[in-house]
């Protein structure tokens, strides 16, 4: 990259970021005058790790500054790097599938109001609105699929990404932090292979969150809300289908590895509500891993964030030197699968609670 690119990268990351940063102390201050957007005191939920009425409309930074990230490309076409074709004013379309994803967590933010099923029909329409315009469709994961059933898979990866950063965001940066060393491994993978679009919008996406991030961690002046964990959720599911599906250099088990930290913790979720318990995998509970290590370990909010940072950082930055070594990345899928469960089942036996 030449000298003039770096600078011009540096000047959109800090304009995206301070945009975001200044939308985040609008939101500060005039949340709680207005009565809105407040993750209130005195709501009782067992995933609840807080104390104070905190705004819970970090999403919406991260919204209008990414939006404005991608209106600076304009027309430009998207995603013509690697080996797809361009599409025509792709950035400017990208806007579509976003406001579907960022709908259904901001109206709850809001009032509470939507069904879990509404949730669901507005992120199935993100998905499926980006596999239409963008063909963001998994056909190679070490062997091919079918082009329609990588369409319907590609939709069922994309709503379970969306829902499990949402899952994850129980602690001041915890969401966010990890995100945000996701989007650094995608673009370090991205430059590497020249693919420029997903190079950008993780880049810009990055600014936005740690515009974010200034004011919520470590002392969480503001939450990331659901609007902002799904917004999340989806672009890094389909920056990473961009990525994998279109450049024949790297394997979709990459994706999987540097995301196996939030995916691993839906299903984990699912097997310990539905199958050990027999209850509704949309029920809350209180016994999520990081709400474990909090409880039994850290005993600090912003602290346990940190550390589980640090258990992901083997997963999420080796594999940007084995992007397209299936052995490799599968065995570190499964080492964080073993340690995550060993390390669980430790806790849990401690003192004898309940899964």
């Amino acid at each position: 990259m030449k000298i003039n690119e770096i600078i011009i990268f540096i000047e959109i990351f800090m304009l995206i970021m301070s945009i975001s940063f200044a939308i985040n102390l609008f939101i500060t201050k005039y949340s709680t005058k207005l009565g809105i957007f407040l993750d209130k005191d005195n709501i009782n939920k067992p995933q609840k790790m807080h104390f104070g009425n905190i705004p819970r409309a970090g999403g919406i930074s991260i919204f209008i500054s990414f939006i404005i990230a991608i209106l600076l490309k304009g027309g430009e076409s998207a995603f013509g790097g690697g080996n797809s074709n361009p599409i025509a004013f792709g950035y400017i379309l990208l806007i579509i599938p976003i406001i579907f994803v960022f709908l259904s967590g901001i109206l709850e933010d809001f009032n509470n109001s939507l069904t879990p099923k509404m949730r669901l029909l507005l992120q199935m329409l993100g998905a499926i609105s980006s596999v239409i315009i963008f063909n963001s469709v998994i056909t190679n994961i070490g062997f091919s699929l079918p082009f329609y059933l990588g369409a319907v898979f590609s939709i069922f990866c994309i709503v379970g990404v969306i829902n499990a950063i949402n899952i994850i965001d129980g602690f001041n940066g915890l969401a966010s932090g990890v995100s945000i060393m996701i989007l650094i491994s995608i673009a370090i993978v991205s430059y590497k292979l020249g693919d420029f679009s997903v190079f950008y919008l993780s880049i810009t996406l990055c600014s936005a969150v740690c515009g974010f991030m200034l004011l919520n961690f470590p002392f969480g002046k503001i939450f990331l809300g659901d609007g902002g964990a799904y917004l999340l959720g989806f672009m890094l599911a389909f920056l990473l289908i961009m990525l994998t599906q279109r450049n024949y250099e790297i394997s979709a088990w990459y994706g999987l590895c540097i995301m196996i930290y939030p995916i691993f913790e839906v299903l984990f979720s699912i097997y310990r509500k539905k199958i050990i318990r027999g209850t509704s995998t949309m029920q809350p509970d209180a016994v999520h891993f990081h709400m474990l290590i909090y409880k039994r370990l850290i005993k600090s909010n912003y602290k346990t964030s940190i550390f589980i940072w640090i258990l992901n950082i083997p997963f999420i930055f080796l594999p940007i030197f084995f992007f397209n070594n299936i052995i490799i990345l599968v065995a570190l899928i499964l080492t964080f699968i073993l340690i995550y469960i060993y390390a669980y089942n430790k806790i849990i036996k401690f003192r004898n609670l309940k899964i």
